[in-house]
């Protein structure tokens, strides 16, 4: 009975929601570049630098004018030429700079990236219901 237990335990995992696969570079390219969430339309902006052998994309979440919604950024994606960098965002790489902006930052290694690269950074976000979203900024340069 173990024996068939542990080959199906992914398969009852995924069916009970816990597993979540992460998006796909042709997903994080659809992503939108503004969002409406609770009527309140959201941009991102993404600085990526590149200092030695160490990432980081700081990105600021905004809209104009009115309080954002309450959400969390929860994963950093960057699509590169070949492929795609990813970083989880806790807590305490968040911060609010007023009613209408927040500020995440992510880092990691390098893998790759050079100073100059294109690139497309992508918001994976989760609101107050558990509801996930993803952002994307324009392109931007790796500085």
């Amino acid at each position: 009975m173990k024996r068939l237990l542990i080959p199906a335990l992914p398969l009852l995992l995924a069916a009970c929601g816990s597993l979540s696969p992460a998006p796909t570079a042709g997903e994080l390219l659809d992503a939108p570049t503004s969002l409406n969430v609770t009527g309140k339309v959201l941009t991102a902006q993404a600085a990526p630098t590149l200092s030695g052998n160490v990432f980081s994309v700081r990105v600021k979440v905004q809209t104009p004018k009115s309080a954002l919604p309450g959400l969390n950024v929860t994963n950093l994606y960057v699509v590169t030429s070949d492929g795609v960098w990813s970083t989880a965002v806790d807590k305490t790489s968040q911060w609010k700079c007023g009613a209408s902006c927040a500020f995440a930052v992510g880092r990691g290694p390098a893998e790759g990236l050079q100073s100059g690269d294109g690139v497309q950074v992508v918001l994976g976000l989760r609101d107050a219901q558990g509801r996930t979203f993803l952002l994307r900024d324009d392109q931007v340069k790796v500085k």
